[in-house]
């Protein structure tokens, strides 16, 4: 059911729907069904939880806001249980309304520890008795998922994010509020931002809720607040970011920073993904071209596939979004899918944007899992990626892929997938040239195929250790950026690769990688150079 539909279905003799939303959206969505019940259904709205002690009906003020009023003939008994109580006040209820019954969903939900079999059955009964009536019930709430029993009797929607459009236009609106208080207390109020800027803002708060927007404003209002009055510019975008990764980050998401340092080496994967990265514009969705799913990067530890996907979200030009799947793991029965679902919604609101989930086999492997809520989450991940149309591209990072659930890595999950090899030797000289750059170390090409040719097992981590390593012996002895060939002979014998140590776990991904799609073109292995050809000399 779609939220537009809400109203058209209650008046179609079906008297119950569930309709889920984020707590801080609330209150706006009772004050919008108060509205719409008022105006397509001639009737009062009412509103009940565990939390009130009464039945309170829902009116709007003369002001637009929403004011609750109890319902003095709601005289609940002490010793009767609150639910059972309101659903026979309102099958006894002599009028018509609509029944807005908040958090009700554990008591029927599927799987919930707190499923009551004398409220599912009170609730179907009810079901059944409405339907003659003018009377309807919304079950309200997040995370709601319904048992087995009600699915097909009540329909449901879900109250999405805003879009860019909708956060425009209640920046206006919200601006416009402020700035009347702000002259009802004679402070000066001043918006100074253009047309972009204002875009900017809104785009900025993509993933908010327009409530939370709202108290992003009034947070920010305050704060300004000086002599000379409120003034709302271009410098409050980069608040608002803030103000969102803060609240994203509760939810295990957290807003990437842009790659500062890039990867070396990986040209099929470099050519493939500059290949897509138009799918994202506007130009292509007017051309219904498909919009990539995915990606999934699967190869041995230190290969650089974090840094791959920090510099997958510059190459598509893209803000990146990493998600925490351990953070979002619940106690409560369904808790870790609603968490799950929430933040895949999240990042459709965010859209276009990169969604990575780092070593995700240690979250869907289902190791231990005797509750099926690994299974649960990776069939909420595969429904999103297979039905998201917004623009989310998820790159995947894995390093042991035999703990990946078949499912996830099987052809045509992702658009593709990719093994991430160790490097090969002018992939080393590469991705060594950029790290001692990062020091300030400048090296010429025989050097650095030299110290190339003699790290072969290296992976791209042990080798910016390397670089590291020879730029802090080079400092120690007084030669800051001074470091000689002898510096990195020198730290390679200190350094043992994971490839040596673990040599079975390289071979087990190498057999996989016959079934994926390399990363880096094949390389002909040139024959090893040795270090003592090489002239010691200062090599800056």
């Amino acid at each position: 059911m779609n939220l537009n539909n809400l109203f058209t279905t209650l008046d179609s003799q079906i008297p119950i729907a569930a309709l889920e939303v984020l707590a801080p959206e609330e209150a706006t969505i009772i004050q919008w069904l108060s509205t719409q019940a008022d105006e397509k259904l001639k009737c009062p709205t009412f509103f009940w939880n565990l939390g009130v002690s009464s039945l309170e009906q829902c009116q709007i003020a003369a002001d637009g806001g929403l004011v609750f009023k109890s319902v003095p003939e709601y005289k609940r008994p002490p010793q009767a249980d609150p639910l059972l109580y309101i659903f026979e006040y309102i099958n006894n209820f002599t009028s018509n309304g609509v029944f807005i019954l908040s958090d009700v969903h554990p008591f029927i939900g599927k799987n919930s520890p707190q499923l009551s079999w004398e409220i599912l059955t009170r609730v179907k009964n009810l079901y059944h008795r409405l339907k003659p009536t003018e009377k309807r019930i919304i079950f309200l709430g997040q995370n709601i998922q319904l048992h087995e029993s009600l699915v097909r009797l009540i329909p449901f929607a879900e109250v999405p994010l805003p879009t860019v459009e909708q956060i425009q236009e209640h920046l206006d609106a919200y601006l416009q509020y402020l700035g009347e208080s702000a002259q009802e207390q004679q402070v000066k109020f001043t918006v100074a931002l253009t047309t972009s800027e204002k875009e900017s803002l809104a785009r900025a708060a993509l993933g908010l809720t327009l409530e939370e927007i709202s108290d992003f404003l009034r947070l920010t209002v305050k704060e300004r607040l000086n002599r000379n009055g409120i003034t709302i510019d271009a410098t409050v975008t980069p608040l608002a970011v803030q103000y969102k990764t803060r609240l994203l980050s509760q939810m295990g998401i957290e807003l990437g920073k842009p790659a500062t340092i890039p990867f070396g080496g990986l040209d099929l994967l470099r050519e493939w993904l500059n290949r897509r990265r138009r799918l994202f514009t506007q130009e292509a969705r007017l051309l219904h071209l498909p919009q990539p799913k995915g990606v999934l990067l699967a190869g041995v530890p230190g290969t650089g596939k974090t840094l791959l996907a920090k510099n997958i979200a510059n190459i598509l030009n893209l803000p990146l979004l990493q998600l925490d799947i351990a953070s979002l793991l619940g106690s409560l029965v369904g808790e870790s899918e609603g968490n799950v679902k929430r933040a895949l919604k999240t990042a459709e609101a965010i859209a276009p944007c990169v969604l990575w989930v780092d070593e995700i086999e240690k979250a869907l492997s289902g190791s231990g899992d005797t509750s099926g809520v690994s299974q649960r989450i990776l069939g909420s991940i595969l429904t999103f990626m297979s039905e998201c149309t917004a623009g989310v591209f998820v790159v995947a990072t894995c390093n042991d892929i035999s703990a990946l659930p078949p499912e996830l890595k099987r052809k045509g999950r992702f658009d593709e997938n990719f093994f991430v090899d160790l490097p090969s030797e002018p992939e080393r000289a590469q991705i060594l040239s950029i790290h001692l750059h990062r020091f300030g170390i400048a090296i010429e090409d025989e050097y650095l195929e030299a110290v190339a040719a003699n790290t072969a097992q290296f992976s791209g981590a042990e080798l910016e250790t390397l670089a590291a390593e020879a730029a802090l012996l080079a400092f120690d002895e007084g030669r800051p950026q001074q470091v000689t060939l002898g510096d990195l002979e020198a730290c390679r014998q200190t350094i043992t690769p994971l490839a040596v140590q673990d040599a079975a776990a390289v071979e087990r991904m190498r057999d996989w990688a016959k079934t994926a799609r390399a990363a880096s073109s094949a390389f002909a292995q040139a024959p090893t150079k040795s270090l003592k050809t090489a002239r010691y000399r200062n090599l800056n």
